[in-house]
C-alpha cells in the first residue's frame, strides 16, 4: 500500500487558460468519481503520476499522488496549456515537503531534506515536537518555517530550464 503525497497546485496565466484547465480538472474529477481510477489528462502520455481524489477550489488544484509529488507531469500540463504554476506537496511519512514554482518554463523546486528534518524533534514524554526550544502539537508549522527558510537561501539560486 502507498504513502499519499498530498498536492495543492495554483496556475497563473490568461484568464481563459486558467478556464480550460479548471473544466479539465473538473472533468478528471467526475471520471474518477465515475471509474474509481486516478486520472492524467489524454495527452499525457506516462504510466506514473497519476491524480487521485482531484478537486479544484476557488481555482486551486488538490490531489493525492502515490509516494511523491508528480512535478513533471504538472510542467507538461503548464507547457500544453502555456501556464505557470506553484506546486505545494508533502508526504510526512517519506520526509516529503517542498514547493515547486515553474515560470516562464523555469522550474524552481525548493524541499526539505534529511539536514532539516533533523532540526527538530519529537518529545514523547511531552508528546509534542521541539524546535529551537519551543512546543508544538503538530509539525506543520515547522516544516513550513524550515520551508520558509530554504527559499529565502536560495531566492537568488539558477532554476533549471526546460
Amino acid at each position: 500500500m502507498p504513502n499519499w503525497c498530498r498536492n495543492i497546485v495554483q496556475f497563473t496565466g490568461e484568464p481563459q487558460k486558467l478556464d480550460e484547465l479548471n473544466q479539465l480538472f473538473e472533468t478528471m474529477a467526475e471520471k474518477e468519481r465515475q471509474t474509481n481510477h486516478a486520472q492524467l489528462p489524454s495527452f499525457i502520455q506516462s504510466e506514473r503520476g497519476h491524480l487521485f481524489e482531484v478537486y479544484v477550489d476557488s481555482g486551486t488544484l488538490y490531489y493525492d499522488t502515490r509516494w511523491s509529488p508528480n512535478t513533471a507531469i504538472l510542467m507538461e500540463i503548464a507547457d500544453h496549456y502555456h501556464v505557470d504554476f506553484i506546486h505545494q506537496y508533502s508526504e510526512p511519512g517519506m520526509g516529503i515537503f517542498g514547493e515547486a514554482t515553474y515560470e516562464a518554463g523555469i522550474l524552481k523546486n525548493i524541499y526539505l531534506d534529511c539536514e532539516d528534518l533533523i532540526l527538530y524533534g519529537y518529545d514523547e514524554e511531552k508528546d509534542c515536537y521541539v524546535f529551537e526550544g519551543s512546543l508544538f502539537e503538530n509539525d506543520i508549522e515547522i516544516l513550513e518555517t524550515l520551508l520558509e527558510r530554504k527559499k529565502e537561501q536560495q531566492d537568488n539560486a539558477p532554476g533549471l530550464k526546460r
